[in-house]
């Protein structure tokens, strides 16, 4: 039998080495913790001590140095697919091509969120939720590749309150900010706490911000519409994952000057 059937495709096994990853333990132990009879759970634990899987010390089972980088992969993967399996509509039909490679292999960071979903006798105004977190944080990262009409009036607000502000735009969306919003951007431009970036990669990702508070995202669909559906977290390791998805997009950005 191979590793992989060893210690993956088998439920038992593979929740048997969950568990001693977490703590190493007798049998009385392992035994009281799971829910398998103490004779499968004899049989099981031998297969795993004869495949290299398991070591007994001191009468305690523990993995060996070769289980635990498997393990711990073990553990990512289930983590990411039962993510991915809570909310499988919204995933399938959403575009995540925006996110990279690195965050996306760790999407389930974004753990227990909230998906707002769009109101339609408000469908163009920012949802008070998300409003409402916006104007009580103290420094915000924002990202947009498409023109939100409440984006120019609100983040110049927030400049003249003197709020930390981070922007970082698309060119096609710096350019309609320039020609049409010349009053709010010659204020975002102007505020010594505001930093605006222009991104030239062709990028779809509608909205996109991170808070010491919140983070928000908006995604489109696999058609390249918008539904108005938004994520949100409040978790640190949500936010802390926001922050590295703004400074990737940051990174490949110039600042755009008054």
């Amino acid at each position: 039998m191979n590793l992989i059937d060893m210690g993956v495709l088998s439920e038992k096994r593979r929740d048997i080495l969950l568990l001693i990853q977490k703590k190493q333990g007798s049998f009385e132990e392992i035994a009281a913790l799971i829910d398998i009879s103490p004779i499968s759970l004899k049989i099981q634990i031998k297969k795993l001590l004869d495949s290299g899987l398991l070591e007994e010390e001191r009468e305690e089972y523990k993995l060996s140095d070769m289980a635990v980088p498997i393990v711990e992969n073990l553990r990512e993967l289930i983590d990411l697919l039962a993510f991915f399996e809570r909310n499988i509509d919204y995933w399938k039909k959403h575009d995540l091509n925006p996110i990279p490679d690195f965050l996306l292999r760790r999407l389930e960071e974004l753990d227990q969120f909230e998906l707002i979903e769009p109101d339609e006798a408000h469908i163009f105004e920012i949802p008070q939720r998300v409003m409402k977190n916006l104007r009580i944080s103290e420094e915000i990262f924002a990202f947009f590749s498409c023109m939100h009409p409440e984006i120019p009036s609100l983040y110049s607000e927030f400049a003249r309150k003197g709020m930390k502000l981070t922007l970082c735009v698309t060119e096609p969306v710096a350019e309609r900010l320039l020609k049409n919003c010349p009053v709010e951007m010659k204020t975002l431009l102007g505020a010594e706490n505001t930093k605006i970036f222009v991104c030239s990669r062709d990028v779809n990702l509608p909205a996109f911000v991170v808070t010491e508070r919140f983070m928000a995202i908006e995604l489109s669909q696999n058609n390249g519409r918008l539904d108005g559906q938004l994520i949100t977290c409040t978790g640190d390791r949500a936010l802390y994952w926001g922050r590295e998805l703004y400074k990737y997009y940051e990174e490949a950005s110039e600042p755009l000057r008054g």
